[in-house]
């Protein structure tokens, strides 16, 4: 509605150019054009909330008060029509009250908070646009010829003018610097020029002499109006999208526009500094007044940019001191203690520490209780190791400590016993006391081998955790060929892999008493070639831990249910199962259910005549893996529990995971013919798998007395060498065939 008047006031001005219209004819326009701003400034303050709702309210105020002074210089303008400006004292007051008001308004808006050292800042950033823009002020008024004789009229002109000018300043100070607090950005970006325009005004007013329907004010009204509805208008659309009131304020100003910040005093400097140099290029010299005023801008300027060094060096402390220190535990990085490494040559131990489980305890805990673990047991190894020593966070989980040949700690094993003791006692966290212990690996040295010690106290924390949890390993000279050979091996499975290097053998699981084959367990073996073949004890270790066993695992599955395929298709019903075995590393990729939907569709094979074999330790801890199962045995596919008795072995497991069958282990078999007690494990298992509705399979029988005396306690399923050993694919088929003869 404003652009509407607006519009009508362009087309009378422009038509009275043209044609005589009537003196009174554009303030009607003007005024009703403030008045519908002034209306969509309520609106915007009725949509807002807290601060930003009064300052609109005091706007809307303003703008009322602007449409007195304008209804009050229109019957001044009519009364008196010989004059440029004609305002009366109290016109004049109403338009220096609306202004005051407009000033009032944008100081009140609460800013961001801040640090004192970014207030002070703030503020000599504010004195400086303050002084430049006061400067330029006083020189545009001392060289502007007011349309009107020196008296009252013209105090009031230039109060006004000074006045709307300040509003200007403070409006893109409060946006630029100050921040926009619960106000829009853009609605005072918007609102920022309205202040030039009474400055404007008057260098009009001489033009507009000649044709009696126009004034300097009725001209500058409308889009002055025009620019308040359009700041209202944008506040109020934040209002209603929820980008504004409470949310606004609390975006932090030095995150989102601190950097341009401190664009304005420089560009309030470069026009100050244009403008003296003007007038001393004009005048031939720079008046007192404005000399005096440049040595203070000066002034404020030189202390701003020492304000400024200051907070960068203070800046490049802090960043320095972070680059060097884990955020979460507030420890040394790892970054700190190599460094502290390469400078020393006199004696020094290392150990580092791993916290056993982590993983599975922050996938169950969460991870706000996984970080108030990591602090706990900085504290902890802190308080365990004393003052004297480097404790630092090296990544994740894992902590390191260095001690000089000084330290109490520093001889033998000392430390690694200290870590160890330390952490027998619970975590309290989050109030809970939490059982969590670690594993430790150690190297000492002198002179060059120091900055190799982290390295090897890595490898004998791998060596340890090889063999368990909450343990030492120290470091010793057959680690570092063992790492080499390790590193060799997974660069050769990786080709080997490529080569097609590896075959799959098949170990019956026969069905009790007599010994028809029931299923087939396929094992991989690895055929170098050119060299001597690896045990699969050798090679599956690492390729877990380098992640190959992913890419080996999908060749194991899709190779095993293409032969049982072509075995079902040859034989029938009389084809047997197929078992795989599946890692751990595998169950924690999501990808592994679809891997196995793809390879049963591909081969034609029903999920129903494949089990794929885990171990207890994967899925002990839930998480990831447990859904991953879940969602196996969502497909069909049988789910093994491998070497049952010999990981956790809780009975829990057993009812929160999917399992269809129990491998019973063949350390229980090779007890069996002994006394009742030496058998009671393996009766058990078998009671607990035929109360549950689950099958049963004795591993590791090994002869003819372990079968016969696994089919009396109950088993109806067995493998093991007794039976037969791991055998090629063609000679499952050569002994399905002569079964059938």
């Amino acid at each position: 509605m404003t652009g509407g008047w607006m519009l009508a006031a362009l087309l009378l001005g422009v038509l009275g150019v043209l044609a005589p219209v009537p003196r009174w004819a554009l303030w009607p326009a003007s005024f009703a054009a403030s008045a519908t701003s002034a209306a969509a400034c309520l609106l915007a303050a009725a949509t807002g909330r807290g601060a930003g709702r009064t300052f609109w309210r005091w706007l809307a105020g303003a703008v009322a008060l602007l449409c007195l002074g304008i209804a009050g210089q229109a019957v001044d303008t009519l009364r008196h029509l010989g004059q440029v400006v004609a305002m009366s004292p109290l016109t004049g007051l109403f338009y220096f009250t609306a202004v005051s008001v407009a000033v009032l308004a944008l100081l009140r808006l609460p800013g961001h908070r801040r640090t004192w050292r970014a207030t002070v800042a703030m503020w000599l950033d504010i004195a400086i646009v303050a002084a430049a823009s006061g400067l330029v002020l006083l020189q545009f008024m001392a060289t502007l010829p007011l349309p009107v004789p020196d008296g009252v009229v013209a105090t009031v002109l230039r109060i006004i003018m000074l006045g709307s000018a300040c509003a200007a300043v403070v409006a893109v100070v409060k946006v630029g610097m100050s921040g926009t607090g619960p106000v829009h950005g853009r609605a005072l970006w918007i609102l920022s020029p309205v202040g030039l325009l009474g400055p404007l005004s008057l260098l009009l007013a001489p033009a507009f002499q000649r044709y009696p329907h126009l004034n300097a004010a009725v001209v500058v009204m409308p889009p002055l109006a025009l620019a308040l509805a359009l700041a209202a208008h944008a506040q109020t659309r934040a209002n209603l999208a929820g980008a504004a009131g409470p949310v606004l304020a609390e975006q932090p100003r030095e995150a989102a526009g601190q950097r341009g910040i401190s664009r304005i005093p420089y560009v309030a400097v470069a026009v100050t500094a244009t403008m003296l140099l003007g007038v001393t290029v004009r005048t031939g010299y720079l008046p007192a007044g404005l000399a005096a005023g440049a040595v203070c801008l000066i002034v404020l300027v030189l202390i701003r940019q020492h304000a400024a060094l200051s907070d960068n060096s203070r800046l490049a402390d802090r960043l320095a001191v972070q680059a060097r220190h884990d955020d979460l535990t507030g420890l040394p990085n790892r970054r700190h203690f190599t460094d502290a490494l390469h400078g020393r040559r006199a004696a020094t131990t290392v150990t580092v520490c791993d916290l056993d489980d982590f993983t599975a305890l922050n996938d169950r805990l969460g991870d706000d209780t996984g970080d108030a673990i990591l602090r706990r047991a900085a504290e902890r190894i802190t308080l365990a190791v004393g003052g004297d020593a480097l404790v630092a966070r090296l990544l994740g989980d894992e902590f390191g400590v260095l001690l000089g040949a000084e330290h109490p700690l520093a001889e033998g094993d000392r430390l690694a016993e200290a870590l160890l003791q330390a952490f027998q006692a619970p975590l309290p966290v989050d109030g809970h006391d939490l059982l969590v212990t670690v594993t430790v690996g150690s190297a000492a040295g002198r002179d060059e081998v120091v900055p190799d010690l982290l390295r090897r106290a890595e490898l004998a924390l791998q060596s340890a955790q090889r063999v368990g949890a909450n343990r030492h390993q120290r470091h010793t000279a057959g680690l570092d060929a063992s790492a080499q050979h390790h590193a060799d091996l997974a660069a050769a499975l990786r080709r080997g892999l490529a080569r097609g290097e590896f075959r799959l053998v098949y170990q019956p699981i026969v069905e009790l008493p007599l010994g028809g084959m029931h299923a087939v367990e396929a094992l991989v073996r690895w055929h170098p070639d050119g060299g001597a073949p690896v045990s699969p004890a050798e090679f599956i270790p690492v390729a877990e831990q380098t992640g190959m066993i992913v890419d080996l695992g999908a060749w194991i599955l899709d190779t095993a249910c293409a032969d049982a395929a072509a075995w079902q298709r040859r034989h029938g019903t009389a084809a047997p199962r197929i078992s795989v075995n599946v890692s751990a590393r595998q169950l924690l990729d999501p990808e592994l259910p679809g891997l196995v939907g793809s390879v049963l569709r591909r081969h034609g094979l029903e999920p129903g005549r494949v089990t794929l074999e885990i171990t207890e330790t994967a899925v002990f801890a839930g998480g990831p893996a447990l859904h991953t199962v879940r969602a196996l045995r969502a497909l069909g596919v049988g789910i093994a529990l491998d070497d049952f008795g010999t990981g956790h072995s809780s009975l829990t497991l057993l009812r929160t995971c999917p399992v269809t069958t129990l491998k019973v282990d063949k350390s229980f078999i090779d007890e069996l013919n002994g006394s009742p007690e030496q058998e009671a494990i393996a009766v058990s298992l078998s009671g607990i798998a035929a109360t549950l509705g689950l099958r049963a399979v004795a591993e590791g029988v090994e002869t003819r007395d372990q079968a016969d005396r696994l089919h009396v306690l109950g088993y109806r399923f067995a493998q093991g060498y007794h039976f037969a050993r791991p055998l090629p694919a063609g000679d499952i088929d050569a002994a399905l065939l002569s079964a059938v003869s």
